[in-house]
């Protein structure tokens, strides 16, 4: 209980700390070298190890699967990015704010009608230089399977011609339910679950990125294909994961 206790502290501290740093209004590279930072940060708060394999390429499209609101710290960890979230999140307490001041695209879902400005906002990403993270199953899952990929988004990746890398996160601890104490998905509430999460010993992420390929035009079945990989590069971090 106590380096449970002691970890929500530093987290909390941490968080505040990247509301005290946060600049608006500066450029997208900017805001992605702040995530980097935070993202860093907290994941030392929660005493959370990372294992990557392969590379995080410097702009394109990456698509991966998603466990949980951790899987975006582990990620950002690595190199100044932006992700494509669901609108949802702005609503989160502090959270919505911090992914604001990273700059998030955030996806309506639902809406058809909102697809082309996140198209925009994704593309706008792309001109600048920077990569965009999806996470196209379109929700956070308990790690069981990797979910069908939504297509929609990969339309914008095939009409700039620009790359899409797949990558797959994985979850181990000594102590801690990995379904529910880490992957964030069903009727989980934030707070509640951060506060099981605090008490996973030795938690160690495992994240590897394939390599780009040559893609279909058709938008579903790059999805297609792309779920594939992501499947592939999954398995060998449930069979493999300390590689």
């Amino acid at each position: 209980m106590f380096r449970a206790t002691r970890r929500l502290i530093k987290l909390t501290w941490a968080i505040a700390l990247a509301l005290i740093e946060k600049q608006p209004g500066i450029s997208l590279r900017e805001r992605a070298l702040w995530q980097q930072k935070q993202a860093r940060r907290m994941l030392r708060a929660l005493e959370t190890e990372s294992a990557v394999s392969g590379t995080l390429p410097q702009h394109g499209l990456v698509v991966c699967n998603h466990l949980s609101y951790l899987d975006v710290l582990v990620i950002a960890a690595q190199s100044p990015l932006v992700f494509v979230a669901k609108s949802d999140v702005r609503h989160w307490p502090v959270i919505g704010l911090l992914l604001k001041s990273a700059g998030t695209i955030l996806a309506e879902r639902g809406r058809p009608s909102s697809a082309s400005t996140t198209a925009e906002g994704i593309r706008a990403v792309f001109e600048s230089g920077l990569p965009v993270v999806l996470f196209p199953e379109g929700t956070s899952s308990d790690g069981r399977m990797v979910l069908p990929f939504k297509p929609t988004l990969f339309q914008i990746a095939l009409d700039c011609r620009t790359t899409i890398t797949p990558a797959a996160i994985h979850y181990t601890a000594t102590k801690g339910d990995i379904a529910h104490d880490v992957c964030y998905w069903g009727d989980h509430t934030l707070v509640s679950h951060m506060i099981r999460l605090a008490r996973v010993q030795e938690l160690r992420a495992s994240l590897r990125i394939g390599e780009p390929s040559a893609l279909p035009a058709n938008r579903k079945d790059a999805a297609k294909m792309l779920h594939q990989e992501v499947v592939q590069l999954y398995l060998r971090c449930t069979t493999s994961p300390r590689e």
